[in-house]
């Protein structure tokens, strides 16, 4: 349908309307609520009635045309009619996206690219509102193929995005509204992307994992928990190249990064290149702030 629940209307609104966007992009517009609003609370409100002096642009996306009547062309600035699969990586950048009712109606793989484009488009804030878990099956209606929900959700499918997290019960199961802000800091990102490579990866998504923990340490290429992490996961998965390759740029970045020394000691050990392991496992020996513990384990490497 062209409609969504209510319950969460009031939650979003606040978050909208305290952020104040001079642009805004409602991907899956459908009858046209998030436009109405906006345009309400964001012109209207200022004083700002006739269209002529409306300031905020609110534009557009719909999959399917026959949704869209003369009302939401006089309240969005422009309606564009296209596959969001297509047109994420091209629209422009706004300071608010929405993505309301839309990612569950995607193959998980195609909204998990989608939402990660959106996020990069948006300079302030993105907003997605999606059913969670079991219960809402939905078939296609009115004509579009497009009201087919074809994935499932959960809250955890959001850990890379910090977020501010709203959950509503509702008879056909959870519904969720995710306000993902962009000012948050690189530290804050970074450990958003650490979770959602723990989750991926104890899902048994592995490649999943590793793609958000190369985002993650691409980000912060100093953050010691990312490496370790990004190296542990790479040969898991026998990558085992790019994991020595993780640990020697980090050791040449960071001296004082002891674990790291002793990761690339003994992964070097296990793939017969001893020389390089004894030169790693050596240098901790050799350096005296090194603790007795760090020591130890080094001294077992050496022990071929």
């Amino acid at each position: 349908m062209p409609v969504s629940t209510s319950v969460h209307i009031t939650h979003c609104l606040q978050y909208i309307i305290a952020l104040a966007p001079r642009s805004i992009l409602d991907i899956g517009c459908g009858f046209g609520l998030w436009g109405f609003l906006c345009r309400e609370y964001l012109d209207v409100m200022e004083e700002r009635v006739q269209p002529e002096a409306w300031r905020i642009r609110i534009d557009g996306i719909e999959l399917f045309e026959p949704y869209i009547q003369s009302h939401q062309r006089a309240l969005y600035t422009n309606i564009t009619i296209g596959d969001i699969r297509e047109l994420a990586p091209k629209v422009d950048q706004y300071e608010l996206i929405i993505a309301g009712d839309v990612i569950e109606h995607l193959d998980k793989e195609d909204g998990e690219r989608v939402i990660e484009q959106l996020y990069e488009k948006a300079t302030r804030a993105l907003l997605v509102n999606i059913p969670l878990g079991d219960g809402w099956d939905h078939p296609e209606r009115h004509g579009n193929p497009g009201e087919l929900h074809r994935s499932q959700w959960t809250p955890e499918d959001f850990l890379a995005y910090p977020n501010i997290a709203r959950m509503f019960e509702l008879p056909a199961g959870a519904y969720g509204s995710f306000f993902c802000p962009k000012d948050c800091t690189v530290e804050h990102r970074v450990e958003g992307l650490l979770q959602a490579a723990d989750y991926a990866r104890s899902s048994g998504h592995v490649e999943k994992a590793i793609g958000q923990l190369k985002q993650g340490h691409k980000l912060d290429p100093m953050h010691r928990d990312t490496i370790l992490f990004l190296s542990d996961t790479l040969l898991s998965a026998a990558r085992h190249s790019e994991a020595v390759q993780v640990l020697e740029e980090a050791v040449q970045r960071d001296r004082e990064f002891h674990f790291a020394f002793l990761a690339l000691a003994r992964i070097l050990k296990i793939l017969g290149r001893t020389d390089e392991a004894r030169f790693y496992a050596q240098s901790l020996i050799d350096n005296s702030v090194v603790g007795e513990d760090i020591h130890s384990q080094a001294r077992a490497v050496l022990e071929f």
